[in-house]
């Protein structure tokens, strides 16, 4: 018996990457490293590392195309497919790992096995090549009524192979132009990007997710697997940090090692056998260096917090690492709280500032379905030189600001127009309100509740929108929460415009029931 390992590597990412000129690897490439060899281990293992999207040595264009619009990725799939059907032998066990759109090549190809492997073995180059694409067009892509059976059966082995192990570091589907770069959006190809459902499959025996708590960035939201709670060995587990916090590449791994560290213990109980000492070179710290990654061209993009359980509940514990919860709970200095737990009984408020120039006040208040709440405000803020209250700025005073905000008003009724032709909810126009059938700078509620879909991001990395609350809607009759989140606020106004926004205003939160 002989364990086959494939590694998936993320985004731009490869085994030579740096950071400020201090080698930078990502866990794929440690854990790859980590992976024992003849000498003194039970079992023959071979392994197979591929570069992620935009790090192999191509040219520029490959490199650019490749990591921001995950082309290639048909190729990352097949030639690890190719890999494993020229070694595999009845008996061997399977174990793949990926990080970024790498754990969403991982899955993929776990997918694309659940089908059947074919036998590379003893057939030229050529052939191999020519089956395995004709598996990947006809046997995976296609769905299962307009499979060509015949081709798929002349070339399987017979069944679905079993995976020992698929382990996965924050899995980003963005594939393709996201919907919110709306004309750009036009020339995407949906279907080029679009595989079969976010699922574990049933012949992947044990499954790990290691998901990053802090990353905003609307284009990295993570794909859940959506039948988590339902497959026999699953765990999907929240880690403090952004995405690369979570599955490497920076030089600080603080945070890196501790998810690398639990996957490695995790594939470890399923047979797979590191060399010696590797895992002792590990130094995981929950309160070390957690960096930002909404920076740069990124922070000229749309941001999004993640739609997570309630931290600091006994009840939700095993949904989070313990670095998270330490974290939490010694939350270091050099940085703001971490997640403080806050919570309002029957009868309890709580004031809270709401700042102008801020696209997500968090609250820390965590609203549980069935609990009904009453919010009211007090002082003013300034949209650029107009002053309001939390109602907005659409009152009987005319000022320069309303002609500039009437124009954008227009601007929005192409934006509706444009959502329905396109089938494209995520259309944000530049200069149009975030939230375009709210009035102008009136305050809103955010509940980072994904609006409760069960797979919040599709494959061009297009999330699905939180739920919005008009909150001056709910002074006396209570708002009744029916998907449980966070609650964050915000001044509707022009997502690149908030820069110009001054002052805040104090939110009152009830709890009614």
């Amino acid at each position: 018996m002989t364990n086959l390992i494939i590694c998936c590597d993320g985004t731009w990412n490869n085994p030579s990457q740096e950071d400020n000129g201090v080698p930078a690897p990502t866990n794929v490439v440690k854990l790859f490293n980590a992976i024992g060899d003849d000498d003194g281990i039970d079992t023959l293992q071979k392994k197979y590392y591929h570069p992620g999207l935009g790090g192999e040595d191509m040219g520029l264009k490959e490199k650019l195309l490749g990591g921001a619009l995950g082309v290639g990725i048909t190729r990352h799939i097949c030639s690890a497919y190719h890999w494993l059907g020229t070694q595999y032998e009845d008996g061997d066990q399977v174990y793949i790992f990926g990080f970024s759109r790498g754990a969403f090549t991982a899955r993929c190809l776990a997918g694309m096995l659940n089908k059947g492997l074919l036998n590379l073995r003893g057939i030229s180059s050529r052939q191999a090549w020519r089956r395995v694409e004709s598996a990947y067009k006809s046997g995976y892509r296609k769905n299962k009524r307009n499979r060509i059976k015949s081709e798929w059966a002349a070339f399987n082995r017979g069944n679905g192979l079993k995976v020992q192990f698929l382990g996965v570091w924050d899995t980003v589907g963005a594939l393709g132009i996201p919907d919110d770069l709306e004309l750009l959006n036009l020339l995407d190809r949906p279907d080029k990007w679009r595989f079969h459902d976010s699922k574990l499959g049933k012949n992947v025996r044990c499954g790990r997710h290691a998901m990053a708590l802090d990353e905003l960035r609307s284009s990295f939201t993570v794909t859940h697997w959506s039948n988590a709670d339902k497959h026999e060995n699953c765990q999907e587990l929240w880690f403090p940090g952004v995405h690369s916090d979570v599955g490497g590449g920076y030089a600080e791994t603080d945070l890196s090692d501790s998810a690398l560290d639990w996957m490695m213990a995790e594939a470890e109980s399923q047979g797979l056998d590191f060399r010696s000492g590797a895992v002792d070179q590990l130094q995981p710290n929950p309160n070390g260096v957690m960096h930002n990654s909404y920076r740069g061209l990124f922070a000229a993009m749309r941001s999004r917090p993640r739609a997570i359980p309630e931290m600091g509940l006994d009840a939700n514990s095993s949904v989070f690492h313990d670095s998270a919860l330490t974290r939490q709970q010694t939350s270091p200095l050099s940085y703001p709280e971490y997640y403080p737990h806050r919570s309002l009984d029957v009868g309890e408020s709580i004031t809270l500032p709401v700042y102008a120039d801020t696209r997500w006040n968090p609250t820390h208040l965590f609203l549980n379905a069935g609990e009904e709440y009453t919010f009211s405000a007090s002082g003013e803020w300034q949209d650029s030189a107009d002053t309001c209250d939390w109602h907005g700025t659409e009152d009987d005073k005319l000022t320069v600001g309303d002609i500039i905000r009437s124009t954008s008003a227009f601007l929005g009724r192409f934006e509706s127009l444009y959502r329905k032709l396109t089938d494209n909810n995520a259309t944000d126009f530049l200069g149009t309100k975030r939230i375009e059938n709210f009035p102008w700078f009136v305050l809103v509620g955010a509940i980072a509740n994904d609006s409760g879909a069960d797979n919040a991001v599709a494959n061009d990395g297009s999330p699905v929108a939180h739920e919005y609350i008009k909150l001056p809607d709910f002074v006396t009759s209570p708002l009744k929460v029916t998907q449980a989140g966070y609650l964050y606020t915000f001044p509707n106004d022009v997502w690149s415009l908030y820069e110009n926004n001054h002052g805040s205003i104090d939110l009152t939160i009830t709890r009614v029931s």
